[in-house]
């Protein structure tokens, strides 16, 4: 398994960001760079099932299905993908899982005089999926950026 890292430095503190980062409807803006309807069902208490969602190509509640292993306000979140919700049917093993369960994505925030360092690390085993995150992520680092330093 491969792990792309992806760092966006962002003037506000760590604690707003992480804030921002989750709060739903930020969320929602700052991930239309991997779907226009992103959006996530669940909560980001550690322990937690998570379900990110979109709803594309005729399918209503389609995405992955995560749970939050560490969420520390300000410091470091991490998400353990668990499966895929397809139209709404939860799979948690196939070829479409496998490769994927257990795959860990990680962000950490970190200060450096004043601002924060957003670190995003995403373990993942295909080069066309690193392809197609090594565009998504840092367009959406990008807007979630935007957001925290505007508010």
């Amino acid at each position: 398994m491969k792990t792309l890292y992806f760092i966006e430095k962002i003037n506000a503190s760590p604690s707003k960001v992480h804030n921002l980062m989750l709060q739903k409807k930020s969320y929602e803006e700052w991930t239309k760079a991997f779907s226009p309807s992103s959006s996530y069902r669940g909560d980001w208490s550690e322990g937690s099932k998570i379900f990110f969602v979109s709803s594309e190509h005729g399918m209503e509640n389609s995405g992955m299905i995560a749970s939050v292993d560490k969420n520390i306000p300000g410091d470091i979140v991490i998400i353990r993908h668990l499966g895929i919700l397809s139209d709404q049917v939860e799979q948690y093993d196939g070829e479409h899982v496998d490769p994927w369960r257990n795959s860990l994505e990680v962000y950490r925030f970190r200060n450096e005089n004043g601002q924060t360092v957003l670190t995003c690390s995403l373990e993942l085993n295909s080069d066309e999926h690193e392809q197609m995150f090594s565009e998504m992520w840092p367009k959406a680092l990008k807007v979630l950026k935007e957001i925290c330093e505007r508010k």
